[in-house]
């Protein structure tokens, strides 16, 4: 009876242990919230490296992705595991040439026409201050708090975005973390790397 008492009680120990493993702490900057938006909206040019998780509730990919912003034209790309090529667009919100599925598209409404291709939507208007922890200040917005400090969760646009972690780049906070959700689509963001452009 002791024995398996004893038993328990480690096992508890080691549940318990591992769970504080998995904890991500956040890395802090010297900024508060505003002061890092700001920082953020004077870098025209900037790069970010990373991997994405879609799952549209009827199939799911994962890939890596490379966004580069100049100004207010963007280039991003998303290859598959095998560094086959899924996704590639350029041009801004307004406006994008889209390669993707062996055929290129010129899309002068942007977010629908694209969605209309991909089968899901890919919120780009927004998606170029989400994935740097601020809303997109077109659209109102539900912000959460946490440490930082710095965004716990977003909604706008219908979605819902959590930020699980946070990591420094260049002495400034960028997301690690970021779960996306709209309805049955999921998406899911890991940043790699962040910097700015000269």
């Amino acid at each position: 009876m002791m024995r398996h008492i004893k038993f328990k009680l480690l096992q508890t120990l080691i549940i318990v242990s591992l769970a504080g493993c998995t904890h991500t702490q956040i890395q802090k900057d010297a900024f508060s919230y505003t002061t890092r938006q700001a920082q953020f909206e004077a870098i025209d040019n900037w790069e970010m490296d990373g991997r994405i998780t879609v799952d549209t509730g009827e199939r799911a990919f994962q890939g890596r992705f490379q966004w580069h912003q100049f100004e207010d034209v963007i280039e991003l790309s998303i290859r598959g595991p095998f560094g086959a090529n899924i996704l590639q667009m350029t041009g801004s919100s307004e406006q994008l040439v889209v390669y993707a599925q062996g055929e290129t598209w010129q899309l002068l409404d942007p977010e629908p026409e694209l969605s209309a291709i991909l089968g899901w939507w890919l919120p780009v208007k927004s998606l170029r201050t989400w994935l740097l922890g601020y809303p997109d200040p077109s659209f109102s917005a539900r912000e959460e708090f946490g440490a930082g400090p710095a965004l716990r969760t977003l909604e706008q646009r219908l979605w819902r975005l959590t930020y699980d972690s946070y990591q420094l780049f260049e002495d400034i906070m960028v997301p690690r973390r970021i779960d996306l959700s709209h309805n049955n689509l999921e998406l899911r963001v890991i940043v790699d790397k962040w910097s700015p452009l000269s």
